[in-house]
C-alpha cells in the first residue's frame, strides 16, 4: 500500500484508531517509495492521554528500516484540535528523527470517524 497523501494516511489512521476508547499512538513506517512497511503501536494510554517516548519511535523506525514515518494518535471523546502537547511532541520527534535520517511525513490525529493532518493544517 502506497501512502503518499494525507487522505490515504488519514484513512489508514482511522482504521487503526477510530474504534479505540483509550488514547493510542502509532508509528506508520514507510519505505523509500512511501509504501507501508508496518504500523507499530507505540503507546496505549488512558481515556485522555498517553505517554510517548521519542526513543520508542526511533526504535520502531530503525527496526523497520523506515525512510519516513507518519505519526498517528487518537483523541477519544475529544476534539480534532491538536493539543499543545501534541505540537511539542511532534516538533521533538521531527528533530530526533532528523538526526537519524528518518523523515516525519505527517502526524494524523483521529477523533471518531474524522481526522486532521498536522502537516496539511500547517502545524508541522
Amino acid at each position: 500500500m502506497k501512502i503518499d497523501s494525507s487522505d490515504i494516511a488519514g484513512t489508514l489512521a482511522k482504521s487503526l484508531l477510530s474504534h479505540e476508547n483509550r488514547e493510542c499512538f502509532y508509528v506508520i513506517c514507510l519505505d523509500s517509495k512511501s509504501r507501508l512497511i508496518s504500523s507499530v503501536l507505540i503507546s496505549l494510554g488512558s481515556v485522555n492521554e498517553t505517554h510517548v517516548y521519542t526513543r520508542n519511535i526511533a526504535e520502531a523506525a530503525l527496526k523497520c528500516n523506515a525512510v519516513s514515518i507518519i505519526l498517528a494518535h487518537n483523541h477519544p471523546g475529544g476534539t480534532l484540535t491538536p493539543s499543545a502537547e501534541d505540537v511539542i511532541t511532534t516538533a521533538n520527534v521531527v528533530k530526533a528523527m532528523d538526526m537519524i535520517d528518518v523523515i516525519v511525513a505527517d502526524h494524523i490525529i483521529v477523533c471518531g470517524n474524522d481526522y486532521i493532518s498536522m502537516k496539511d493544517a500547517g502545524i508541522m
